[in-house]
């Protein structure tokens, strides 16, 4: 998941094909109107090299990408299709086949996460790369540098900030147990909100899938610097 934040009067979004056109004229209203000075927090899962030139080079446009586990990935997308698809069950085996195979909704997880991850050892200034393990362990540190990078360490109420976006929290809210599909989204909000465990896989990969899933990280990850704890 990339987040870019902006000051500028004009943000760029990619709007899906599936929005009616009153939504995206909306959108496009709110998003290209927006006052000067103003920040707008904007978020998507397109990979690095599909953001447009202006969200990339704009002076002030700042990116945060948040990677997780291969493993957790799988099973998390896993439950959200088996959850939301209306069509037969999604069997785990064909969810690893198609994954190891890069057959994924925003592309081939290995070359979305290491994209980012090289754009932000080029520019760690504009573009910060967080793991979601690493904000469920150290989540008062990974606040402070996620503070830090905004330009905001010295207005920060970090114990406010971890209340408000607990994943405990978050699911009690009215507004995220509602399974009403709304206009301009594929399913309801509850859709989002599992348990948000790290090392979740252990409990549905056998042994081989593991095993598989290891090797294919080994290689894809080999000479960039960058891997993931399974604990």
């Amino acid at each position: 998941m990339t987040f870019w934040r902006r000051r500028t009067p004009t943000m760029w979004f990619p709007l899906s094909t599936s929005l009616s056109s009153k939504t995206k004229s909306n959108r496009q209203h709110l998003l290209l109107n927006s006052p000067p000075g103003r920040s707008r927090l904007l978020h998507t899962h397109l990979p690095c090299s599909y953001l447009p030139e202006k969200v990339r080079s704009s002076p002030g446009c700042k990116l945060v990408y948040v990677a997780r586990n291969p493993k957790d990935t799988l099973v998390s997308l896993w439950h959200f299709l088996n959850k939301n698809l209306k069509a037969d069950p999604f069997p785990l085996e064909r969810a690893v086949e198609t994954f190891c195979r890069g057959v994924m909704p925003f592309g081939p997880f290995y070359e979305h996460v290491v994209g980012y991850w090289e754009e932000s050892e080029k520019r760690p200034d504009e573009v910060l790369f967080l793991k979601y393990e690493d904000l469920c362990r150290n989540p008062r540190e990974q606040v402070r540098m996620l503070a830090m990078f905004l330009g905001r360490e010295t207005n920060i109420d970090v114990e406010k900030v971890l209340w408000r976006s607990s994943m405990n929290r978050l699911k009690e809210l009215k507004v995220n147990k509602d399974d009403a599909v709304k206009e301009g989204q594929h399913v309801g909000n509850s859709a989002f909100f599992r348990t948000g465990t790290v090392g979740d896989w252990k409990n549905y990969l056998t042994s081989d899938m593991a095993q598989r899933i290891d090797q294919l990280t080994r290689l894809k990850l080999q000479g960039t610097g960058l891997s993931f704890d399974d604990e």
